[in-house]
């Protein structure tokens, strides 16, 4: 990233407020733990266009900021008929680079941050910011550093694109969805150093304590001794090993899943005989 511009200039058109809940549900509980700070509530947030909305103009980047809540940098651009928007940057943009609309076949394909629809992708691209519906605005690919890969350019019978993400999963996707070229900005955000603990808390998270050094009644990991026991939340459910998901994909989406931990698999197994052999012997 070059000619960072990092004034304090924002377009308060595209600013809001969010509700900070600090982890606590509607009845005050807390749900999620080791949430919260005071300054976290006092910030704006800007409104990214996610969703392609405006195309077939020209457009010019104006300023390379960072965004409160987003690892990646967010760019500032004035369309050709002057409309101002938001959006997420791609490595090694530049302040005043110029991007035409696409309109020749895939293998013009060369403008780094350009969208496009999938059904125009060259095969082995990198991607981001991907649609999985259309008109809804791109769900995956948008965190620092992260890009997808297209592994088949030709749509299928069912118009259906397929694509790697970082996990490992692949994806079915509507060729007709649109994307953006080359890779999310700010690749170093993940290697950066906070220095010290305080620096954690502006980002919203508080300090935590290991489920090993409490006592069995605060934790299912507490008490003396430390092995032989299977990864559980404080309520003393199974995390690792177990799908988590609560409404499963189809495999009509999914075309391949990622690799699961073999060791945990087996651990989950070994966990449900005994929690069977207990039940039997009650």
């Amino acid at each position: 990233m070059n000619n960072l511009n990092f004034k304090k200039f924002i377009y308060k058109k595209f600013c809001y407020g969010l509700s900070y809940k600090g982890g606590r549900n509607n009845l005050g509980r807390i749900t999620v733990r080791h949430r919260g700070n005071n300054s976290v509530p006092k910030r704006k947030f800007l409104s990214i266009d996610l969703k392609h909305s405006v195309r077939n103009l020209k457009w010019i980047l104006l300023q390379i900021r960072p965004s409160t809540r987003r690892t990646s940098y967010v760019g500032l651009i004035l369309y050709e008929n002057g409309l101002f928007s938001y959006v997420l940057l791609a490595k090694d943009s530049i302040i005043g680079m110029i991007w035409t609309p696409f309109k020749y076949g895939r293998f013009f394909l060369k403008e780094i941050g350009l969208g496009f629809p999938l059904s125009k992708a060259k095969e082995g691209i990198s991607i981001f910011n991907v649609e999985t519906k259309l008109g809804c605005g791109g769900i995956f690919g948008r965190s620092a550093g992260v890009s997808i890969k297209i592994l088949n350019s030709f749509v299928n019978k069912y118009n259906k694109i397929l694509v790697k993400l970082s996990s490992g999963d692949e994806y079915l996707i509507n060729a007709n969805c649109m994307a953006t070229l080359g890779v999310v900005s700010n690749s170093d955000f993940w290697s950066r150093d906070l220095k010290k603990a305080g620096v954690k808390r502006y980002y919203g998270f508080r300090s935590f304590v290991r489920g090993v050094a409490m006592n069995p009644v605060d934790h299912a990991h507490g008490g003396r001794t430390c092995g032989g026991k299977f990864s559980k939340t404080p309520s003393g459910l199974l995390t690792k090993g177990v799908k988590t998901r609560k409404l499963p994909i189809s495999n009509n989406v999914i075309f391949k899943r990622r690799t699961r931990r073999i060791d945990y698999i087996k651990k989950v197994k070994l966990y449900k005989k005994v929690e069977l052999d207990k039940l039997k012997k009650k």
